[in-house]
């Protein structure tokens, strides 16, 4: 897999047009929303568009390029998911039958960024083996929040799956950039299919919140950033972010949060010693990285100044990387947000 980085629109369709002439090979690609409209016109059939919230490139991050990748046709089958997922299942499970032998094998997810249904598309995979590599983003549309968009060619869809039969070696990593504080919150209200919880320890979501916290609720919204929620599972953290208090003191997450589980109060830890820590600690040197970070973490970034060094940082580990900056994060079976998702090819 090669990563691809062109500044403009223009030098896209010049790489298709007079550099992208091998028929064994196809794209995916991420950019603006406006740009992958635009790009859905004139890319060749087997492409696939993922609009973003910013990208990743091999010169770090960026805001309205185009970046992404190049790969092999013949050891990749891109599944459409259709709404609701299970209509989707058997196309799935055959496609999943063709890789599940091979310990490289991995799939990308890319889902609409403000359909919600992320769960409910990891839960179609329950035929999976739990360890079959998944990595997947949420398409974002620049923070406007009305739409968001994938195509495969001039077709638009919903989801979509690509299954890699990947020959060389490969790695999924997780980082996260928030640690537990020891306070932890019972949910004891929820309607998951929507993401809102209604009260926590048997108190109004809100209010409890601040409480714990140590703030006024009116100034709770100010501290979502730097303490959302996290889900633990076995010995990790899968956060889930706050998006919004309600009028009647509910909480609308990104994420679902289930009644009578228990979720940790979270704060954050330096970013750029926890990449450090990343680079460090990766299974094997990769000749291709593909990195999906969360929105809400390239806030943090943006307003604390950490691109840059977070840049330094990554782009050490491997010079043949892209990504994007989306809505939502998938690792393996799991939605998880304020998060960063990694594969490694060797």
């Amino acid at each position: 897999m090669r990563a691809l980085y062109f500044p403009t629109v223009e030098e896209t369709y010049r790489f298709f047009q007079e550099e992208h002439q091998e028929h064994s090979h196809a794209a995916v690609l991420f950019s603006s929303a406006s740009q992958v409209q635009e790009l859905s016109k004139h890319v060749p059939a087997d492409t696939v568009l993922c609009s973003t919230a910013g990208e990743y490139t091999c010169q770090g991050y960026k805001d309205g390029a185009v970046t992404g990748f190049i790969y092999e046709k013949s050891g990749v089958e891109i599944i459409e998911i259709d709404h609701p997922p299970i209509l989707s299942s058997i196309r799935l499970k055959q496609a999943y039958r063709k890789v599940k032998d091979n310990e490289n094998a991995f799939m990308l997810l890319l889902c609409d960024g403000l359909g919600g249904m992320e769960e409910s598309i990891m839960n179609t995979f329950y035929f999976m083996d739990p360890g079959f590599k998944i990595i997947g983003g949420s398409a974002g549309d620049n923070l406007q929040f009305k739409e968001t968009y994938l195509y495969i060619g001039k077709r638009r869809v919903l989801n979509l799956a690509l299954f890699f039969n990947c020959p060389s070696r490969t790695a999924l990593v997780k980082e996260n950039i928030y640690v537990r504080t020891g306070t932890t919150l019972l949910v004891t209200g929820a309607d998951a299919l929507n993401r809102v919880v209604t009260s926590f320890n048997n108190q109004p979501a809100a209010e409890e919140y601040a409480r714990v916290l140590g703030v006024a609720e009116k100034e709770l919204p100010q501290h979502f950033m730097n303490h959302p929620l996290g889900k633990a599972y076995e010995d990790d953290i899968f956060i889930a972010s706050p998006m919004k208090v309600n009028p009647d003191k509910s909480i609308t997450f990104y994420s679902e949060l289930m009644s009578n589980t228990f979720v940790h109060v979270l704060k954050p830890t330096n970013p750029i010693q926890t990449v450090r820590n990343t680079v460090k600690n990766v299974p094997f040197k990769p000749s291709f990285v593909l990195s999906i970070n969360c929105i809400l973490r390239s806030l943090m970034f943006l307003q604390e100044g950490y691109w840059n060094e977070f840049d330094s940082e990554l782009l050490q580990l491997c010079k043949n990387v892209t990504g994007f900056v989306s809505y939502g994060e998938q690792y393996y079976q799991k939605h998880a947000n304020q998060t960063m998702v990694m594969l490694l090819a060797e």
